[in-house]
């Protein structure tokens, strides 16, 4: 029986094949939309926040913070302090062997107080310190005893009084320095005695040496009055007749001469005294202001000159970095900085002090950098001096903006680049250009090209992914890949540069 000459079967038959050829038609084309909708990865612009950052690393110089040098040559006797210590102003830090500079200080007494007697003398000529007169030493062929006792007996009391007060001296001046001046930096600011310090007890002090300068220029006076006594017994007592005005105290005139050239040398022995004290005082180092001790390059034993303490104070510090030409132009004196110590979180508020308007030397072209110093608040002595830190400064900032993801963008200088939009209802993207601002928080600002709710394509999904057929040619791709991607996945993963002008 044949079904298909029935009219009746025969309609049904044909009905049913045009529905499956619909079917199919509808499903084909289903299957072209879920394959175009599923290639492009896409993101919609958005009004968002930007903020962008430059972050580097600077150096960390204490603003409040000083050397302590030896102002006089010797060499270091002790060291009283070391790295940690507190201070206050005016501590001692550490001393110098004072000998030498003790010894000048006894040599500039001796002659002030030399200067001294020939002023007298030259004010008083009839008169003597011992108060003998070496003219009457003799009359005729006689010798006046009682003036030669006189001028014996005032030597041999200076000397006498000069051993008493200068002996002492003598000894600690000449007294092994190795059993004296042994000590060592301590860890504490105000440091238990030590040997050095026990022998200073012995220490002369100046009034001492004031007194043995005084007392070796009376030995000296004395001696030239015995040596002008017996120059006068030679000469028979010529010099002077008895009886002569010479002899005569209340006769004798005051040349002015001899006077002023006396006052002179007093002056100078005067001067040359102050000196030698300065010198002794400066051989005591003192912390010039309160702080901390941060480093010491002094030791027992070393030159006056061989280092320094330094002492740092409480209070800020200053960064310097180094700008790149790109980022300056974005900047300016009096922007804001934070900065954060080196392993730590905790982050101090700045501002930019000043930018070089020289470059670094040693950079030029795209790599020319200008030293920028940040001011920085830290009261809790968080920067060390010489240390790092983390410096990040906000170089733009836009509120509301329209923003797209950074990879959506594929830049193509300072401040523009190109995003490919996928238009509603469309299946291929469209390359647009655009304007840049501020980058940051993965984001970047759109100043021109999109609005808000514009669709921008992040990726390809049916791109190919580059493959290498060599080690070589792989390792050789992965690093140029890293500096310059494919035409596929540039908007993906380039970022624009921008640094939006003031």
């Amino acid at each position: 029986m044949k079904l298909t000459g029935n009219p009746r079967v025969r309609a049904v038959l044909i009905a049913g094949v045009s529905l499956a050829v619909v079917a199919a038609i509808g499903i084909g084309a289903a299957n072209a939309n879920a394959v175009t909708s599923g290639r492009w990865v896409t993101a919609t612009a958005a009004a968002a926040d930007v903020s962008q950052i430059y972050t580097t690393t600077g150096t960390v110089a204490r603003l409040n913070t000083a050397e302590a040098t030896f102002s006089v040559d010797g060499t270091v006797r002790s060291v009283k302090v070391a790295v940690g210590d507190e201070v206050s102003a005016g501590d001692v830090l550490a001393k110098l062997n004072t000998r030498t500079l003790k010894l000048a200080v006894l040599e500039a007494e001796t002659s002030l107080a030399q200067a001294k007697l020939s002023l007298y003398t030259a004010q008083h000529p009839s008169s003597s310190t011992n108060g003998s007169n070496p003219s009457s030493a003799t009359t005729g062929t006689s010798v006046d005893l009682k003036a030669l006792t006189a001028v014996t007996s005032a030597v041999d009391k200076a000397v006498k009084s000069e051993a008493k007060v200068c002996d002492p001296i003598m000894s600690w001046l000449n007294s092994d320095l190795s059993s004296t001046d042994s000590t060592t930096a301590t860890a504490t600011p105000s440091p238990s005695a030590s040997p050095s310090d026990s022998a200073s007890a012995t220490e002369p002090s100046l009034d001492d040496l004031a007194a043995c300068g005084t007392a070796r220029a009376q030995v000296s006076a004395a001696n030239q009055q015995l040596q002008q006594f017996v120059r006068t017994l030679s000469s028979g007592g010529k010099s002077a007749k008895p009886g002569s005005a010479a002899s005569s105290s209340t006769t004798t005139s005051v040349s002015a001469s001899p006077v002023a050239q006396a006052k002179a040398a007093v002056l100078s022995a005067e001067q040359q005294r102050q000196a030698a004290v300065d010198d002794v005082d400066a051989a005591e180092l003192l912390a010039p202001i309160s702080g901390t001790v941060g480093a010491v390059d002094l030791s027992v034993g070393d030159s006056a000159s061989a280092g320094s303490i330094t002492i740092v104070g409480r209070g800020g510090a200053v960064v310097s970095i180094e700008l790149p030409l790109k980022t300056r132009s974005a900047l300016q004196v009096g922007d804001s900085a934070t900065v954060t110590p080196a392993g730590a979180t905790t982050e101090l508020s700045g501002k930019i002090t000043s930018i070089s308007p020289l470059e670094t030397s040693g950079t030029s072209g795209d790599t020319t950098t200008y030293t920028t110093t940040i001011v920085v608040a830290d009261p809790d002595d968080l920067l060390s001096d010489g240390a790092k830190a983390t410096v990040s400064i906000p170089v733009a900032s836009a509120t509301g903006a329209v923003t797209v993801p950074v990879s959506a963008v594929t830049p193509t200088g300072t401040g523009t680049g190109t995003v490919s939009v996928l238009a509603a209802g469309s299946d291929a993207p469209t390359t647009t250009e655009v304007t840049t601002g501020a980058v940051g928080g993965g984001l970047v600002q759109i100043t021109e090209g999109l609005k808000v709710g514009d669709v921008v394509v992040l990726a390809d999904r049916t791109a190919e992914i580059p493959s290498n057929t060599t080690s070589r040619t792989r390792s050789q791709s992965s690093s140029s890949s890293s500096r310059t991607p494919s035409s596929s996945s540039t908007s993906a993963a380039a970022q624009p540069s921008s640094q939006p002008s003031r």
